[in-house]
């Protein structure tokens, strides 16, 4: 493996924790069917019936992911190209939660699971000019990751959506940086085992076992970015008693000063997601995620938990006048940090839970005027 090249290598006992989560933080939405194969993976329940609807699943996100990156070829403008970007994140996330409970070799997934990564981040975070930019190169992986789905084509992918930067190739690694971020990993997670794998742009990388479960964990400088460790049987954990466990991860990972922004449960877990704040604005597009299982953190990624905001203008509407832009009642707003066309924007966050699932209305704080529904 070239670690050089590989940006971030998740396994495959992350991705479905958190993909609901983020579908569900970043879309509104997520298939029902993600959501039946999960309940019965938690309920040790997870037969060849659940794996083929799974198949199901995978195969019918790839070919549609396929098809909205072939149409971004076409995008020459803003609004068409944001529209397609939405569209394809979902494809993307429904595709990472159908894959990793489609197959056990998770070594064989890692390559998949990391180009489904780099792909929801690209359309997440990229503007839509960038992503104009690259809709060859999205649309090329697109369809490669669609081969292998649908024909078993091997897929080799190794960051290439997502570059390191020259800082970061030229980082090196040196044996007195192994041994300190071997002491992070036992020390913040409690581990039993550190085990060095590889480095890649400053980023270390370890298999790691705590209380018999295997796992793996990535250090860049003195923090843990992620870690994530296979789920055992285990009781339900509270809801409350999951925050304070997230946050104190958070903090021992090297994240501090960081808030909860909401919750998400899937059968025993809990999906705790955590951002900074600004003056009582919350940078929600910029979110750490811990998910918690049986009283312990199991899964962590530290996203872009550490971006700086400089720029992010005063709200100058009460939340009672940007309630008035709602089309029906919900609970009072939250104010949220959002990134929206490359410039920070203050924003009320109205949450709704409707039949299909969870959608968001963003009111701006500045003019009291809807800006997005998601």
């Amino acid at each position: 493996m070239n670690y050089k090249q590989h940006k971030s290598k998740g396994y495959g006992i992350i991705i479905a924790a958190v993909a609901v989560t983020i579908a569900v933080m970043l879309c509104g939405m997520i298939s029902g069917l993600v959501l039946a194969v999960r309940q019965r993976q938690e309920n040790a329940a997870f037969n060849d019936s659940s794996k083929q609807m799974a198949g199901y699943l995978l195969r019918d996100s790839a070919v549609e992911l396929k098809s909205t990156m072939s149409a971004l070829r076409l995008c020459n403008e803003v609004e068409p190209a944001e529209d397609l970007s939405r569209t394809g994140l979902v494809h993307a996330v429904r595709a990472e939660a159908a894959l990793e409970c489609h197959t056990d070799d998770w070594a064989d997934s890692r390559a998949k699971e990391q180009f489904l990564n780099d792909i929801s981040t690209v359309l997440h975070t990229y503007t839509p000019e960038q992503t104009m930019q690259m809709s060859d190169m999205l649309y090329e992986y697109s369809s490669k990751f669609c081969a292998w789905v649908t024909d078993g084509t091997e897929f080799e992918y190794n960051g290439e959506l997502i570059p390191a930067s020259d800082g970061d190739t030229d980082a090196s690694v040196t044996e007195d940086d192994i041994k300190a971020a071997t002491e992070t990993v036992k020390t913040a997670l409690n581990a039993d085992k550190a085990e060095y794998v590889g480095d890649y742009g400053g980023h270390i990388e370890f298999n790691v076992e705590r209380d018999g479960n295997s796992g793996y964990a990535v250090v860049c400088g003195n923090k843990i970015i992620e870690f994530a460790f296979v789920r055992g049987e285990a009781t339900e954990t509270d809801t409350e008693q999951a925050k304070q466990i997230a946050l104190q991860t958070a903090s021992a990972c090297g994240y501090d000063g960081l808030e909860v922004k909401w919750c998400e449960t899937t059968g025993k877990s809990i999906s705790v997601i955590m951002c900074r704040s600004y003056d009582g604005a919350m940078a929600c597009d910029d979110s750490a995620i811990a998910v918690i299982h049986g009283g312990k953190t199991v899964a962590f990624t530290a996203g872009g938990c550490d971006n700086e905001h400089k720029d992010i203008p005063s709200h100058k509407k009460t939340e009672r006048q940007a309630h008035k832009a709602l089309k029906s009642e919900t609970d009072d707003g939250r104010l949220v940090v959002r990134t929206m066309d490359g410039k920070e924007r203050i924003c009320y966050e109205y949450r709704y839970e409707l039949d299909d699932g969870v959608h968001y209305v963003y009111v701006c704080a500045e003019s009291g005027k809807q800006i997005e529904v998601k």
